[in-house]
């Protein structure tokens, strides 16, 4: 039996039991092959819903840094240890949240040789940490 909170790993209907008296149906997921908006595949890419290998996982990660910076930026200040300083001149444009996202990949030593910044490694923890409920959505 193989259980997993990722898309694809439920193969058939399967009970779990979970306790004594306590048992849980677990299904496979469902998802239509066409989304009718960016926004709604989005929104299941950042949960991890639907594979990170559908969408690319750096723009899946830079989609959801812009909107958590644009609801609540103070979050991620604070998860990533920076400063009102050091992002004072960070806005809602693209190039802005890309270069949050290379202060936070540099932050946290997401580096390649000769001190690049590794986008995927960077994307990867920015969707785990907000998976995990490490960067929360207000």
């Amino acid at each position: 039996m193989e259980v997993g909170n990722k898309p694809g790993v439920t193969r058939k209907k399967q009970w779990v039991r979970m306790g004594k008296n306590q048992e849980l149906l677990d299904t496979p997921g469902v998802l239509w092959p066409k989304f009718d908006s960016e926004q709604v595949a989005l929104n299941l890419a950042f949960t991890g819903t639907i594979k990170d290998d559908l969408l690319q996982r750096v723009d899946i990660a830079y989609e959801l840094l812009k909107k958590l910076y644009i609801k609540d930026k103070v979050n991620i200040l604070e998860r990533y240890s920076m400063t009102e300083n050091e992002v004072c001149q960070i806005e809602t444009n693209e190039n802005s949240m890309y270069e949050l996202m290379q202060m936070i990949g540099r932050k946290r030593g997401a580096l390649i040789s000769g001190g690049i910044i590794d986008d995927e490694k960077t994307a990867r923890m920015i969707l785990e940490d907000f998976r995990s409920g490490k960067l929360r959505e207000n």
